[in-house]
């Protein structure tokens, strides 16, 4: 005789086959709603149609991270225009986590949310209006809730399809927490797999929704850490935005609602997304202002100085780093201070001001001596390394590097490693002494490989590619490119990629292949202008202007000295005089023609 499981799986192919021959070839919009228990089978199910009904475009919308009162002005505002003005029926719209929306928080009660009472009120728009098919999906007990509280809609309803849980799971214990570092190693990708897994098997069933509600927060909430710690931008968005909008409909507030809000504002500015994180450090400043979280507001101040920082805008970076330390000396977190200081010096770094900068990075030690906080030691005389480096102070520049390296080792640092190393390449590199810095360059390699910090690895490949271009090496120059542009590729290390199709252009410039070195000068000025690396531009425009020159077009060669002149960074004064001596250069040319 065969197993429940086995007639279970028998009527819910059944049950398939009724979805194919309802919705095959369909001439007139409709409502499908299907009742599954939990969302691996939900997975399974949507697959399967999408299969036998592979005549329609499908389109997946998932609601969970918003408080949906009227569905049809939420799919009119979510869907792609493509969509709501198609024309014929084409598409099939998935709509996911409508019952999510079911229920709301008021004066701490879980309380009716009164989505499904608009339900009833919307049923002939939502019926009649679209030109697509529409596949609600849920819990059983969320369409019990729809035949009793809108009974004029499911007057309307004439499929309806309950699927049944046709086998087993073993409920596995979570594998084992990774460390707080970032890093995409194994042991990160199988505790996100057991959160997924634990995640896709609550029943979405459960009699007490809020607590169901609370525990799918707390999932939510988990994956988004782990995938922003995995630098997976996409997946970390996906379950920030579905944990908010979860806090939200419980009107969960303070702590867990900034503590998310701060973590996605992370996320973006660390992936560069600047405008979104600050609008969220926006949020969370004025959530724990009026909350009178008065210890949280130096941490919000030194972020939103990261995100003008990075942006280039120095004033307002000093302005937010120094009200962060005003609130830390306030508010006794003595112990932060190194972190903002450290953060002060790069912006002086960044604009050349070496004597600041060193001062900021020494108060930085001293303060991370003086607190403890010695793990942060292999960061700031890493910095004062760079500082050095660009000063052309060779020998310093390699002790500071040392030291970075010694504080790295002794306070389990070792995911820092690689950037440490790159940095020692690139001293040996500019001394000429290529074996030492390939040398370094490949402990770079197997440092970030090691302790997952592949995005690193882009930045590496370019400086070996370097190397070989300086020995004039260019089939390794160029494979050791192309090596770089994969990697910030696949690791979402856009900003980078100017750079590199600048040297690539180069390599092509010193071989005469000037066609080619044009087009990828080209997607250098088109990357930067993408990513906002506009101060990187003047050095690029100059070259074109170069090989205009050189084949004698000088109307050209002058728009982009031109345009070189009015890019380079005011600091650059040595190649500012460059710039202006080739325009006069080119002029005369000009003026010498008849």
């Amino acid at each position: 005789m065969p197993t429940n499981f086995e007639l279970e799986k028998a009527y819910n192919e059944n049950l398939l086959d009724e979805i194919q021959f309802t919705l095959q070839d369909r001439k007139e919009p409709t409502i499908v709603m299907i009742s599954v228990p939990d969302y691996v089978l939900q997975a399974r199910i949507s697959s399967s149609i999408k299969e036998r009904l592979s005549q329609y475009q499908f389109y997946d919308i998932d609601l969970t991270p918003f408080q949906v009162i009227s569905l049809h002005q939420t799919l009119q505002e979510k869907l792609p225009k493509s969509i709501i003005e198609s024309e014929r029926i084409t598409y099939c719209v998935n709509v996911f986590g409508l019952e999510n929306s079911r229920l709301s928080s008021e004066d701490g009660q879980i309380v009716d949310s009164g989505m499904i009472a608009q339900l009833n009120f919307e049923r002939e728009i939502i019926f009649r209006k679209p030109n697509y098919i529409t596949i609600l999906w849920g819990d059983h007990d969320f369409f019990i809730q729809v035949q009793r509280k809108a009974p004029d809609l499911w007057s309307w309803v004439t499929n309806f399809f309950v699927f049944k849980q046709d086998e087993i799971h073993q409920e596995k214990e979570l594998s084992p927490a990774p460390s707080d570092i970032p890093a995409k190693l194994p042991i990160r990708e199988e505790y996100i797999k057991s959160l997924k897994d634990k995640l896709e098997h609550l029943p979405l069933n459960d009699s007490d929704k809020g607590r169901a509600m609370l525990e799918r927060l707390n999932l939510y909430s988990l994956l988004a850490d782990e995938y922003a710690k995995y630098f997976d931008y996409l997946n970390a968005k996906k379950y920030y935005d579905n944990a908010i909008g979860v806090a939200e409909k419980l009107k969960i507030t303070g702590y867990i609602l900034n503590k998310l809000l701060y973590q996605y504002a992370t996320l973006n500015l660390d992936f560069r997304r600047y405008l979104k994180a600050l609008k969220l450090y926006n949020q969370v400043f004025a959530k724990d202002f009026l909350e009178n979280n008065w210890n949280n507001l130096k941490s919000t101040y030194h972020q939103i100085g990261r995100v003008y920082e990075e942006q280039r805008i120095w004033d307002k970076a000093l302005e937010n780093y120094q009200k962060a330390i005003h609130w830390k000396e306030k508010t006794g977190q003595a112990y932060q201070l190194g972190s903002t200081y450290h953060q002060i010096g790069m912006v002086y770094e960044q604009q050349r001001i070496w004597d600041k900068a060193l001062e900021n990075y020494q108060k930085a030690i001293h303060w991370e001596e003086k607190t403890g906080q010695e793990y942060r030691l292999g960061s700031t005389y890493h910095q004062i390394g760079r500082v050095y480096e660009e000063q052309r102070n060779w020998n310093k520049a390699l002790e500071s590097y040392q030291n970075a390296i010694q504080w790295k080792e002794k306070t389990g640092q070792q995911h820092q490693l690689g950037g440490t190393y790159n940095h020692i390449g690139k001293v040996y590199q500019e001394q000429k002494n290529w074996y030492k810095a390939l040398e370094n360059y490949q402990k770079a390699i197997y440092w970030i490989e090691k302790t997952g910090q592949q995005h690193q690895l882009g930045s590496t490949y370019h400086q070996i590619g370097m190397v070989y271009q300086e020995q004039r090496v260019w089939d390794k120059a160029l494979e050791n490119y192309k090596k770089a542009i994969d990697w910030n590729q696949k690791t979402a290390q856009e900003h980078q990629l100017a750079n590199t199709y600048h040297q690539i252009g180069r390599v092509y410039q010193l071989q005469s292949n000037l066609d080619k070195a044009l087009n990828n000068y080209q997607k250098s000025i088109d990357w930067n202008k993408k990513t906002g690396q506009k101060h990187e531009l003047g050095v690029t425009y100059f070259l074109i202007g170069i090989i205009y020159e050189e084949q004698e077009n000088n109307i050209i060669a002058l728009e982009n000295f031109e345009k070189a002149l009015m890019l380079m960074p005011e600091h650059f004064k040595e190649r500012k005089e460059i710039i202006k001596e080739s325009i006069q250069r080119v002029k005369s040319k000009l003026s010498e023609k008849p």
